[in-house]
């Protein structure tokens, strides 16, 4: 099962973070959600590989977030 760890930019508002989890607990394959609003992380277990991966940042930006790269993301994988 794929872990995933997104920063996420806007969670300010009071109840954007149980939002945002409940947006992403609606996506297929989700197995587990945590939203950290303070540092703006929101961690993901999921089944499946890229397209699941795709679907939840699409939930992200549909539930009227943006995803920030992490630190060292476009050097992952070598």
């Amino acid at each position: 099962m794929p872990d995933v760890a997104l920063m996420i930019r806007g969670l300010a508002e009071t109840g954007d973070a149980g939002r945002l989890e409940q947006a992403i607990e609606r996506v297929e394959g989700v197995e587990t959600v945590s939203v950290n609003a303070e540092k703006e992380l929101l961690a993901v277990s999921y089944e499946g590989g890229e397209a699941e991966l795709e679907r939840i940042e699409q939930a992200v930006r549909d539930a009227g977030f943006e995803i920030e790269p992490t630190p060292g993301a476009k050097n992952a994988g070598g």
